[in-house]
C-alpha cells in the first residue's frame, strides 16, 4: 500500500517521494512517499524487516536509494553525502567513542575543532538541556545506560540541527528508565522545536510520543494518522492487529450495517466492506458491562470466564452465550468493579458498541 500524504499546505520540512531500495532480488522499500511537517514527531512504526531503519538510513544518506528521492526544505538531497544533510542522529547503540570523555563526545561534531571557550559553554548547555549538568569529565564507561543515552542525544543536538533522526534510541534500556527517558525526549523536542523522525517497533513508545505514527509493513506503508486514528480507526486488519490488543469475531454479511456473530445480530455505523466473510474488529476497553439488561442494541449474555487484574485495568475472559467456542476479553477499572463486584461463573449482560466495532473482509481467527 502507498497512501498519499498531505499536509494540507502546512509547512513541509522533509519529504520523501516514491522512495525504493532493493537487495539482490528483495524489495526493502517500495516507492514510500512521507512529507513530515517543521517542528513535527514523526514515528516510523512497524515489526523487524519492514524498512523503516532502510527508510531513515536513505534520509540519513547512509544508503542511496535505487529510485524515488529525498527533499529537506524543498532541496533534493538525494544524492549528497550525509554532512550536508542537517541532521544529528542518535543510534540504538549509543556510538559514543569510548576513548573520549563526556565533553569531547559531545562537541566532536562542532566546527572548528578545538573550539576552546564557545565549545565548553555549548557543552554545558546542552548537558543542562538532557539532565547530566557536571557530567563532562565522565567516560561512557562511567555511565548508566540511560545517561550515555542522554550524551548520544546532547552530542545529535550540539548543531542545532533541523532535522532529528532517533533509530530505536530507547530499546536498549529497561523499562523504568525507556518511560521516564521517552517523557523526557517528548518534552525536549516540543522546547526545542526540532523535527524529528524516529524509529522503533514499540507501539506504546510510538502512541505516547509521536504527533503522527507511519506504520510500515513488508516495505511500505499501511496507515499514516496521529496516535488516536491509527488506534482507533485502523485502515487495515494487519494495522489493527499490530497495534493494541483486539477482540476479533469471524461473521456473516447480512446487510450493509449488519452481521452475525454464530447467533447473535451485531450492528455496526461504519458500512460494511462486500464480503459474506467478514472478521470484526473491538478494543477491550470498549465492551462495556452493564449492571442489568437493558435490551439495547448489541447487548448479549455472558459467562464471566475468568477475572485477572492487570493494575489500572482488570481484565475479564467472557464467553458469549450466542457465540459457542468464542470468548471476549474485556478491559475495565477498578472502580467500576467496585461499584458492581463480579464473580467467576456469573452471567451478565455486556455491549459491543456498534459506533466501535469494525469490519474487516475475510474470515480469521477469534
Amino acid at each position: 500500500m502507498k497512501p498519499a500524504d498531505s499536509l494540507d499546505g502546512l509547512s513541509e520540512h522533509l519529504s520523501v517521494r516514491g522512495l525504493s531500495r532493493r537487495f539482490g532480488g528483495f524489495t526493502a522499500l517500495d516507492e514510500v512517499s512521507l512529507s513530515i511537517r517543521k517542528g513535527e514527531f514523526v514515528c516510523l512504526l512497524g515489526p523487524s524487516g519492514c524498512g523503516k531503519t532502510t527508510l531513515l538510513r536513505l534520509i540519513a544518506g547512509l544508503d542511496q536509494p535505487d529510485a524515488g528521492s529525498v527533499h529537506l526544505l524543498e532541496r533534493d538531497i538525494t544524492r549528497e553525502p550525509p554532512a550536508r544533510r542537517d541532521y544529528g542522529i542518535v543510534f540504538q547503540s549509543y556510538a559514543l567513542f569510548p576513548n573520549l570523555n563526556v565533553a569531547d563526545n559531545i562537541a566532536y561534531g562542532l566546527k572548528p575543532r578545538g573550539g576552546g571557550a564557545r565549545h565548553a559553554r555549548r557543552v554545558r548547555e546542552l548537558l543542562d538541556l538532557v539532565g547530566l549538568p557536571g557530567a563532562e569529565d565522565k567516560y561512557p564507561a562511567q555511565l548508566s545506560g540511560g545517561q550515555q543515552q542522554r550524551v548520544a542525544l546532547a552530542r545529535a543536538l550540539a548543531t542545532s540541527p533541523g532535522l532529528l533522526l532517533l533509530d530505536e534510541p530507547l530499546s536498549a534500556l529497561d523499562a523504568r528508565v525507556r518511560d521516564k527517558l521517552r517523557d523526557e525526549l517528548k518534552g525536549l523536542q516540543k522546547r526545542l522545536g526540532v523535527t524529528t523522525l524516529m524509529v522503533t517497533h514499540d507501539q506504546a513508545e510510538a502512541l505516547a510520543i509521536a504527533d503522527r505514527v507511519v506504520v510500515m509493513n513488508a516495505g511500505g506503508i499501511e496507515q499514516i494518522g496521529t496516535p488516536a486514528e491509527i488506534y482507533r480507526r485502523p485502515a487495515s486488519r494487519f494495522v489493527a492487529e499490530f497495534v493494541g490488543a483486539a477482540n476479533w469475531l469471524p461473521a456473516r454479511r447480512l446487510d450493509g450495517h449488519e452481521a452475525a456473530v454464530g447467533n447473535c445480530l451485531l450492528r455496526l455505523d461504519a458500512p460494511l466492506p462486500q464480503s459474506e466473510a467478514l472478521t470484526l474488529f473491538l478494543r477491550p476497553e470498549d465492551i462495556i458491562v452493564k449492571a442489568r439488561w437493558d435490551g439495547a442494541p448489541n447487548t448479549l449474555l455472558a459467562r464471566v470466564a475468568d477475572i485477572s487484574f492487570g493494575g489500572a485495568m482488570t481484565r475479564l475472559r467472557l464467553q458469549p452465550e450466542a457465540m459457542p467456542g468464542l470468548a471476549l476479553h474485556a478491559e475495565i477499572c477498578p472502580s467500576m468493579l467496585q461499584r458492581q463486584p463480579l464473580t467467576p461463573g456469573e452471567v451478565v449482560p455486556v455491549e459491543l458498541p456498534a459506533a466501535l466495532l469494525r469490519a474487516y473482509a475475510g474470515e480469521g481467527a477469534c
